[in-house]
């Protein structure tokens, strides 16, 4: 593990302009500098992914790498295809991951400039190996809404709003349909059996834009 550095993985497929303009450009204005990032795709080919590419030259960040993976198969119903979106293609991320912590973002979603900032220095302090923060939700039609509460688990809070640990061997579960649970909210489940310590802060670090489907 590279010590202080913290690894971001960013999933995508086909969403060339809000991984540029919201979700990647959320974690380059980061406050903490020390990152490295892996934008994962999801099987992407033809004009989106020579699109991509080319955006990726234009940036010339050293920092941010780009993986392309075989297309995951996904279950045909699609509140289960929902549960494991971008579930390859996190391990993937995951997998390359060399910084002492980790992290993640969806590609339409977005970070406050501080939020690596915000949870690793509460990590540092409490000495716990997951903190995570409040994601505040950007509905279509305005509506209000947050989450982030206490104790973790699923429901707690969202997938962007968290810093953990590396090397402590977890990776989200396709089995995770078999336990009724999405990708995310299993593996935080699985965290919490496993002994993992957690640390809430009661403050935004993530933006959550909600795509109705």
């Amino acid at each position: 593990m590279r010590p202080g550095v913290v690894s971001v993985v960013i999933p995508t497929y086909n969403r060339n302009f809000l991984l540029f303009n919201r979700s990647l450009s959320s974690v380059l204005r980061q406050t903490y500098r020390d990152i490295e990032v892996h934008v994962v795709c999801d099987g992407m080919q033809g004009e989106e992914l020579d699109d991509l590419e080319q955006r990726m030259l234009a940036l010339n960040d050293w920092r941010v790498t780009v993986w392309n993976i075989q297309r995951q198969s996904y279950p045909e119903d699609p509140g289960q295809k929902w549960c494991v979106l971008g579930l390859n293609a996190r391990n993937k991320g995951l997998d390359h991951a060399s910084g002492e912590w980790v992290t993640s973002l969806d590609d339409d979603d977005g970070w406050t400039d501080d939020h690596i900032e915000v949870l690793l220095k509460a990590a540092t302090e409490l000495n716990k190996d997951f903190v995570y923060g409040i994601s505040e939700y950007h509905w279509p039609d305005g509506r209000p809404q947050r989450a982030g509460s206490w104790p973790p688990g699923y429901g707690a809070f969202c997938d962007g709003a968290q810093l953990y640990k590396n090397g402590m061997g977890y990776r989200y579960d396709p089995e995770c349909i078999s336990r009724g649970l999405p990708e995310d909210g299993d593996l935080w489940n699985r965290m919490v059996a496993g002994g993992v310590t957690f640390a809430f802060v009661p403050t935004v670090v993530h933006h959550y834009f909600v795509n109705p489907r």
